[in-house]
C-alpha cells in the first residue's frame, strides 16, 4: 500500500539551489566537497546555517536523479528545459503531486480539459484519503498547506497558469533536444509525461 508523506510543506522548485549543486557536481567535487563550499560561501543565500541544513539534502537529492547530460541542459537549456527538470527532479521525489500531475492534470489535459480548481484538487484528496490512511491522518492545516506547496510549484513549474479561481493546464514546452534525449533513455520517460510532452 502506497504511504503518502505530508512531509513536503516547506518544498519548492530550489531553481537557483539545484543550479549552484549541479554546477558544483559537473566541476567534480564530491557531495562533501560540495556541502562545504555550499555552507563556507552561504551559496543558497540562507538567513541561518539551520535553514541551509534543512536545504541541502533536498536540494542535492533532486539532483542525484539527473544524469550528466540533464544536468547540463539544466544549466545552459532555455527556461523551459529547466522548468521540465526542476518539476521532473521535484515530482520523483514526492508521490501525491506526482499522483496528483498523473491522475489529474495529465488525464484532463489527454482528455482535452484545460482547466482544473481549487475544488478539483479537494475532490483529488478526498478520493485520496478513502484509499491511504496516511492521508486520512493529515490535519485540515497539513492539507491546505500540501494544496497550496503542490499547486504553486507547478504554476512556477509553467504546467499551470493561475486564471482568477482556476488554473490553465499547458504543456511544457521542451527543446527538441531534451525530447529526443528523453525518449532515448526509458528510466526518463515520466519526464515526458510529467510535462504533458508524451
Amino acid at each position: 500500500m502506497k504511504v503518502y508523506s505530508g512531509g513536503f510543506t516547506a518544498e519548492r522548485l530550489y531553481r537557483p539551489e539545484m543550479k549552484i549543486v549541479v554546477e558544483l557536481q559537473l566541476s567534480g567535487l564530491s557531495k562533501e566537497e560540495i556541502r562545504e563550499k555550499v555552507f563556507a560561501d552561504n551559496l543558497f543565500q540562507c538567513r541561518s546555517a539551520a535553514a541551509m541544513k534543512d536545504i541541502f539534502p533536498r536540494v542535492y537529492q533532486r539532483a542525484e536523479l539527473l544524469d550528466r547530460t540533464l544536468k547540463t541542459i539544466l544549466l545552459n537549456g532555455s527556461r523551459s528545459d529547466q522548468n521540465a527538470l526542476l518539476l521532473y527532479a521535484f515530482l520523483k521525489r514526492f508521490a501525491f503531486p506526482r499522483d496528483l500531475v498523473l491522475e489529474l492534470i495529465h488525464y484532463n489535459s489527454k482528455n482535452y480539459k484545460y482547466v482544473i480548481t481549487d475544488g478539483n484538487v479537494e475532490t483529488f484528496m478526498d478520493e485520496k484519503s478513502e484509499l491511504h490512511e496516511s492521508i486520512r491522518n493529515w490535519t485540515e492545516k497539513t492539507r491546505y498547506k500540501i494544496k497550496q506547496v503542490t499547486l504553486k510549484t507547478l504554476v512556477d513549474a509553467e504546467l499551470l497558469v493561475k486564471n482568477g479561481k482556476e488554473y490553465n493546464i499547458i504543456s511544457i514546452p521542451i527543446s527538441k533536444e531534451l525530447q529526443q534525449y528523453v525518449e532515448q533513455q526509458k528510466d526518463y520517460l515520466d519526464l515526458l509525461r510529467f510535462t504533458l510532452n508524451d
